[in-house]
């Protein structure tokens, strides 16, 4: 089982929830303003990843002010952090063939990407604690897709290093796809199981050999 959206600490209640119909809706988040026109591309970037409702700018201004601490100084609050270090690997995840990325994880993977390196987007980077809130909405929603397989790349990439080191070359100068990750991953777990089985019994059982993926 890996990381899933229920597993984040959760983002602001008032991505979920509506504001009452009305003329007074903000759209300043400190010094910045949430420009229409961006916040459309947004919310066409958030239904391409599955989100069916629109965010309106309320919503998301009253979900910055909500996390918004002064005794925290600069530092982004955990629901914003944590979604965007399971998201760190996107960049080596779209890139590496060995891995073979699922087509449609690939597609969302390259879009939540282009959105996290942009210098323009909703809200900007720079404001404090905040500025990557738009960034982990964008990755909140396309965890759905993408999450299982950012999850299987991070520990495909453990098991190359650890491979890597048993052959005494660097990762990437052997063959190692997903077909040996699940190889080595069963083989692991082999492992495991005869470590407990060991400890368990009364006897001292010969040392275990190495997994290797042939």
């Amino acid at each position: 089982m890996y990381a899933n959206a229920e597993t984040f600490p959760a983002l602001p209640a008032a991505l979920a929830r509506r504001p009452a119909p009305g003329p007074a809706r903000r759209r300043n988040i400190g010094p910045c303003s949430l420009e229409p026109r961006e916040l459309d591309r947004f919310n066409g970037l958030l239904a391409d990843l599955g989100r069916a409702e629109p965010l309106c700018g309320d919503q998301i201004v009253t979900a910055a002010r909500d996390l918004y601490d002064p005794r925290r100084g600069g530092e982004a609050p955990p629901c914003i952090a944590l979604r965007l270090a399971h998201a760190d690997p996107l960049g080596a995840y779209v890139a590496d063939a060995a891995w073979g990325p699922g087509e449609q994880a690939l597609v969302a993977g390259r879009a939540v990407l282009a959105y996290l390196q942009r210098a323009d987007d909703l809200i900007p980077d720079w404001v404090p604690q905040v500025g990557r809130l738009d960034d982990a909405i964008v990755v909140d929603v396309a965890w759905t897709r993408i999450g299982d397989e950012l999850m299987g790349y991070r520990d495909f990439c453990r098991l190359r290093l650890v491979e890597s080191g048993l052959r005494g070359v660097p990762p990437g100068s052997f063959r190692f796809d997903r077909a040996d990750w699940r190889e080595a991953r069963l083989a692991e777990a082999a492992l495991r199981g005869q470590q407990r089985r060991a400890l368990s019994s009364s006897y001292v059982p010969a040392a275990a050999s190495r997994f290797r993926v042939h």
